[in-house]
């Protein structure tokens, strides 16, 4: 089983904040909270947000052994007619995806995948 077919079986959460009492239970769930509590050391750049409160994190998927996370980021630029504006969105979205991957990494997911919510492609 590939990489991506592992994660589209794991656990979903559509909205990582709304995880409370009838939220799923197990290793897994417990991994997925994991997974959540990383994205949420991951600051906004510029802002003292993190990208899951600020709403980047779209959607967050575990595979079966809890090895691997799938995150849906979502990111659109404030001003797409301006150059300058794309200039500094770009260095902003790329911290954000290093970020995404360090403290994923640090919470000891070994296969990270990022994919962008707006064109679907992996990051």
């Amino acid at each position: 089983m590939g990489l991506l077919d592992s994660l589209l079986r794991g656990l979903v959460v559509r909205r990582p904040s709304a995880m409370d009492g009838d939220a799923p239970r197990g290793p897994l769930a417990d991994r997925l909270r994991e997974a959540e509590e990383a994205l949420r050391s991951v600051m906004l750049p510029g802002y003292d947000v993190d990208i899951v409160s600020a709403g980047l994190v779209e959607r967050i998927r575990v595979s079966r052994d809890g090895k691997s996370v799938m995150v849906v980021l979502g990111y659109s630029k404030s001003n797409p007619g301006c150059s300058f504006c794309r200039f500094i969105s770009s260095v902003a979205w790329a911290r954000i995806v290093r970020g995404t991957r360090e403290a994923l990494a640090a919470r000891g997911f070994t296969r990270i995948v990022l994919v962008d919510g707006a064109t679907g492609a992996e990051l």
